[in-house]
């Protein structure tokens, strides 16, 4: 999940390139495509194109958010004040220079989110348009979230200029709230239902990120890749979890619409954790700065804690934006720890992160646990996002609603 208000760094140069070999068989023209993602303090940020001639609209790309967000030119509902609301070398997407630009109000009534994800407690308020976006092979006219600023975010520019949203569609959902792949996919833009995602960490197997193509990481469009499979993918169906909006995503309206799974099983080792028996638990898949750390309940952190023989530490840049104090750990004994396990419901295999997945080593001589909690108590909910990726495989299924994971085959 995006949070644009608390964080301000810098992004790189990202691209796009087209995927090597993918799962299916897809018909047509239309092809699936491989976007190449740069890691930035925000989460993974890709690049796509809106318009005709086509801009492009560096993009974060978000497993949480329900559209293409764009920013326009439009500040306090006026397409001339721009430099009002943005910093003067914002990269924005310029509605007045598409001429297949369409204001679609009529259909679909601006909306504004209060508070939310992106802005917090100011205004996240959307004009609804249609435009052509284009990303490598595919192009379609979409419905976009086209940016009304209220608010001064001209304290310094974002690296991008808009959040390309893969969140799952439910029955019922229009073109307002569908992720824009979902909506490409539909016109036969992509030829499968599939989105899939591996990480190139640093400290990976794969020194030199080739299987990224050299890039962070890979956002497969329209396929998946068999040949980063090891052993096959297990399929989970999702479930609707009203409580994300609760403890972790909180926005008004409210906003249901995440890759959920149901835990079936945490432990740390062999110790089994409890879960929250009211709630029952779920797994949210946010690959954004929220799925930094390894998600554990407030109690099992604690267990984490003593198993580990941690102590507490203040750091000036924590490894994720959790809520949660942080421990350091002695850097030798890290291969001791336990693995932390999950178990989603569907099938009995069992998910690891490794200790030295979960231990963070900010210096030669510190290691901190890079743990992220959400709630109090047992485990409710937790973003498994870039720690629990790492050496693993991870694509959903648009059409039938589903998560697969399998071990990645470096």
């Amino acid at each position: 999940m995006i949070i644009l208000l608390s964080l301000l760094g810098g992004g790189g140069t990202v691209s796009g390139g087209p995927i090597s070999s993918r799962s299916g068989g897809g018909s047509g023209k239309s092809e699936s495509f491989d976007l190449l993602l740069t890691w930035s303090p925000f989460g993974f940020l890709g690049n796509v194109s809106i318009g005709t001639p086509p801009q492009q609209v560096t993009s974060f790309v978000d497993w949480t958010w329900i559209g293409q967000y764009a920013f326009t030119t439009t500040c306090h509902g006026d397409p001339d004040r721009t430099w009002d609301c943005f910093a003067k070398d914002q990269a924005i997407f310029n509605q007045s220079r598409s001429h297949t630009f369409r204001n679609q109000s009529a259909s679909y009534p601006s909306r504004t989110w209060n508070p939310n994800h992106f802005f917090f407690y100011q205004d996240l308020t959307v004009d609804y348009a249609s435009d052509i976006e284009t990303i490598g092979p595919s192009s379609a006219r979409l419905i976009i979230q086209a940016a009304d600023l209220h608010f001064d975010l001209s304290q310094a520019p974002y690296p991008f200029a808009g959040v390309y949203g893969l969140s799952p569609v439910f029955k019922g959902d229009n073109a307002s709230v569908q992720s824009p792949f979902y909506q490409a996919w539909l016109t036969g833009a992509w030829p499968e239902p599939f989105v899939a995602f591996h990480y190139c960490y640093n400290g990976s197997v794969d020194a030199s990120k080739s299987t990224c193509q050299g890039h962070d990481g890979l956002q497969t469009l329209g396929g998946y890749n068999g040949s980063l499979v090891q052993g096959g993918l297990s399929w989970y169906d999702i479930e609707f979890f009203p409580e994300v909006n609760v403890v972790d995503f909180v926005y008004e309206p409210a906003v249901y619409n995440y890759w959920a799974i149901n835990i079936t099983r945490l432990s740390l080792g062999d110790k089994v954790q409890a879960l929250n028996e009211s709630t029952g638990a779920a797994a949210i898949f946010d690959h954004a700065s929220y799925g930094r750390g390894a998600p554990l309940s407030v109690n099992a952190y604690t267990e984490l804690i003593a198993a580990t023989a941690a102590t507490p530490i203040t750091l000036d840049s924590p490894p994720n934006n959790g809520n949660q104090s942080f421990y350091k750990v002695d850097c030798a004994t890290v291969t001791s720890f336990p693995p932390i396990q999950y178990q989603f419901q569907g099938h009995e295999r069992i998910w690891e992160i490794t200790p030295s997945n979960y231990v963070e080593k900010l210096l030669d001589d510190l290691c901190v646990l890079n743990v992220r909690t959400l709630g109090d108590g047992d485990f409710i909910a937790g973003n498994f996002g870039e720690t629990f990726a790492k050496d693993k495989y991870v694509v959903f299924d648009f059409e039938k609603n589903k998560v697969g994971l399998a071990d990645l085959s470096w």
